[in-house]
């Protein structure tokens, strides 16, 4: 209920007054009762007419519920000129109501009406003063307000739309980049792949028809048949030799691939979002597990991704210092942070990506979001040793 009156205020002084009106004019006509009982059927009427076009139902047809606001007016200012001539000053200030300001003033010129009926011109100019006030503060005023209030809500949607356009354009252009690195790193393994077969299938083939004549001629021609096996054999090791040669020379760069995509990754903060980053990275001879990029790869897009979702950063600081047995890996923002972490499924795997090299990951939210990983050096070659092992007995 308050909330109604609050929103349609004008509504209810415009019928309040009306209504007072109505009963002081009735009230001073007591001496009359068919002009008591005229007044208040017209201000009624009046009532009707002023009140109406003030709410949404009738606001298409608000010209002609003007007309008879006027017609009601005119009539009350000859059967009851005192309070008529008050109706008259709210149907000029309703008609004048969408023009500028100054336009209001002109219901001061119906002052003379006023000594015409014998009235009281001071109470009339008080009166006039005060519905000037409140028709201004209504239609100049809160409209103006109302409207801005309007313009700021569309402009804020719009804000808000292109915003998550924005998050989607770019979460698009992450994603560009880590499918990116997968294509160059699958480019380097087609190539080693044609390497091997251009150096080593003519090698291994040709093994293969001589196993197959020591077959047909190991019982008729033994020692032919070994003759040939000792070929075989000892073509196979020199393939195998070439094998490791081309796996030596051939080995994609894991080291510079990780950084290539960590720079490209930076670089889409600082273009698309205007972040400053900064990349740091120890100088050493130390040697690490493609794995353990890996891990400090994988970590860092998943890192920067929710940086950008959520902390409201303008800077992001990644550092990688190689030390003697482990790596440290630092990745920090300057947004927002958080009392409370809620481990979805991004930092769930960023956990278990370390947790698996027997590594140590600590997250903080204080002052920003950091994320600090160390990582074993041996761990990872063993890790990977594994799977190279595994890979060669299958």
């Amino acid at each position: 209920m308050e909330s109604r009156i609050r929103n349609n205020y004008f509504v209810f002084i415009k019928a309040l007054g009306i209504i007072a009106l109505a009963f002081a004019g009735t009230f001073s006509s007591l001496d009359d009762p068919n002009v008591g009982g005229i007044t208040l059927f017209i201000s009624a009427a009046f009532l009707l007419f002023a009140v109406m076009p003030e709410t949404d139902a009738v606001k298409s047809t608000k010209k002609a519920w003007i007309i008879g606001e006027g017609i009601a007016s005119i009539a009350a200012l000859f059967l009851c000129p005192s309070v008529g001539l008050y109706f008259t000053a709210i149907t000029y200030l309703d008609i004048v109501s969408n023009l500028p300001a100054p336009s209001y003033l002109g219901v001061l010129y119906i002052l003379p009406l006023a000594w015409k009926f014998d009235l009281e011109v001071k109470y009339y100019f008080v009166v006039a003063i005060l519905l000037i006030l409140i028709y201004y503060q209504h239609n100049k005023v809160i409209g103006w307000y109302e409207k801005t209030a309007r313009d700021n809500l569309m402009e804020e949607s719009r804000l808000k739309s292109d915003i998550e356009h924005t998050k989607v354009e770019h979460k698009d252009e992450l994603n560009k980049s880590r499918l990116q690195h997968e294509n160059e790193l699958l480019e380097e393994k087609g190539r080693i792949s044609q390497a091997l077969h251009d150096k080593l299938g003519h090698s291994i083939n040709g093994s293969l028809y001589k196993l197959e004549a020591a077959k047909v001629l190991i019982d008729k021609e033994p020692d032919k048949s070994r003759t040939i096996l000792q070929e075989v054999i000892d073509n196979l090791r020199g393939s195998m030799d070439e094998i490791r040669v081309i796996i030596r020379n051939e080995r994609p760069d894991k080291k510079r691939m990780a950084l290539k995509s960590l720079h490209a990754l930076l670089t889409e903060c600082e273009e698309g979002y205007g972040i400053k980053t900064t990349l740091n990275i120890s100088e050493s001879d130390r040697e690490i597990p493609e794995n353990i990029w890996e891990i400090i790869l994988d970590n860092t897009f998943e890192a920067v991704t929710n940086a950008l979702k959520y902390s409201g950063c303008d800077e992001i600081n990644i550092d990688i210092n190689i030390l003697e047995e482990v790596v440290r890996a630092t990745i920090k923002d300057n947004g927002k942070g958080a009392y409370n972490i809620e481990e979805g499924m991004g930092i769930q795997g960023m956990k278990a990506r370390v947790r698996k090299v027997k590594g140590y990951i600590d997250i903080d939210s204080v002052g920003g979001f950091t994320i600090n990983m160390i990582l074993p050096i041996k761990k990872g070659i063993q890790e990977e040793d594994n799977g190279s092992d595994k890979s060669s007995d299958s």
